[in-house]
């Protein structure tokens, strides 16, 4: 039963791939080794109604009605984006690439997205916090958990002896006892760009992981 399922899921996935505009989304997930069970588990949760599950997947298939997907089925249309006219309009675009949304509404979608991952680390190590929803919680810059082993720094430069133009992460996780730090900066890319970004981003701190115990505010080893 279990092998008949699983061949039953690669023949649908293979279908799915197969097709042009539809199946964007899943050839982009695996050229880009992304786990396709952490892409996927919030559809088994079923924490969402059924609108907004509906939703997503409608944009994940690239199926919403963008200028680029109107152009297809009316070739005398114009396709490129109605806010910044030098790109087509696709999904991709909207949600990761248009200049003009990456001034506010991309930063918006940063820091809420870097606020729940704070408030999930700061439930994990039993920090007390004053909001039981991730949407309603809004980071303090420095907390501390109960005992005093674990400090979270949000937004707050690292302190080093020589100058380094790159040493404001999003969130530090500093183990007081091990004289540690977890450096956290956060991105959303398009799907299609997750390996290009984390590289980014790796190169982007390497200074501050490399530089000297006793020269930082942990005293101690870093890493991304």
């Amino acid at each position: 039963m279990q092998h008949t399922k699983g061949r039953t899921g690669e023949v649908l996935k293979k279908k799915w791939k197969n097709k042009v505009m539809h199946g964007q989304y899943i050839r982009n997930t695996d050229r880009q080794l992304i786990s396709e069970e952490d892409t996927f588990l919030w559809l088994s949760k079923g924490d969402l109604k059924a609108e907004a599950e509906s939703e997503i997947v409608v944009a994940q298939d690239q199926a919403f009605n963008m200028k680029y997907v109107t152009k297809i089925l009316h070739p005398e249309m114009d396709s490129k984006c109605r806010l910044y006219q030098q790109h087509d309009e696709t999904m991709d675009h909207i949600v990761s690439a248009c200049p003009i949304l990456a001034k506010e509404e991309y930063v918006k979608w940063h820091d809420k997205m870097s606020a729940q991952i704070h408030f999930d680390i700061c439930k994990e190590i039993g920090v007390q916090l004053d909001k039981k929803h991730w949407y309603e919680h809004v980071p303090n810059s420095i907390v501390t958990n109960q005992g005093g082993k674990v400090t979270i720094l949000w937004n707050q430069q690292v302190q080093t002896d020589r100058t380094i133009s790159n040493n404001k992460p999003d969130i530090i996780i500093r183990d007081n006892e091990k004289r540690t730090c977890m450096l956290i900066d956060v991105a959303i890319p398009g799907n299609r760009n997750v390996i290009k970004k984390e590289a980014e981003k790796i190169l982007k701190y390497k200074d501050i992981t490399i530089e000297p115990p006793g020269h930082t505010p942990s005293g101690g080893k870093h890493k991304m």
